[in-house]
């Protein structure tokens, strides 16, 4: 699992960067206020402000951080500012297999000669 950190920077409106934010399921994401002279608040909705937080984010700080435990799309918004919006992509990780990949078929990756240790027996 890894963080992910999304800056927000000052502007009118302000920038949510990366936008998008492409992640896998289950890593963190947190929002780094850089905007030295308001709060914002990243909500799913204007209607849910608590969706992702329970707090707005004060200026020079972070956020607390939010995981995502299915792939989707989930667009957002500053609850205090509808103007700026945002998009976090989250995917699926791809199943990994021993060793990095298939292996070969039979123990030790390859057949056995017959008999004890490959030599045949009397």
């Amino acid at each position: 699992m890894s963080i992910f950190k999304i800056q927000i920077t000052a502007g009118k409106p302000a920038v949510f960067n990366p936008n998008p934010l492409t992640v896998y399921v289950n890593d963190s994401v947190y929002w780094f206020n850089g905007d030295p002279s308001q709060s914002h608040w990243p909500a799913p909705s204007a209607a849910d402000p608590k969706g992702f937080l329970p707090f707005q984010v004060t200026p020079n700080a972070p956020s607390t951080q939010v995981s995502f435990p299915a792939p989707k799309k989930i667009p957002y918004v500053c609850v205090n500012h509808p103007g700026e919006t945002g998009l976090i992509v989250v995917k699926s990780r791809k199943k990994k297999y021993a060793f990095g990949g298939k292996t070969k078929k039979g123990p030790f990756g390859g057949t056995t000669k017959k008999g004890a240790f490959g030599l045949k027996t009397r």
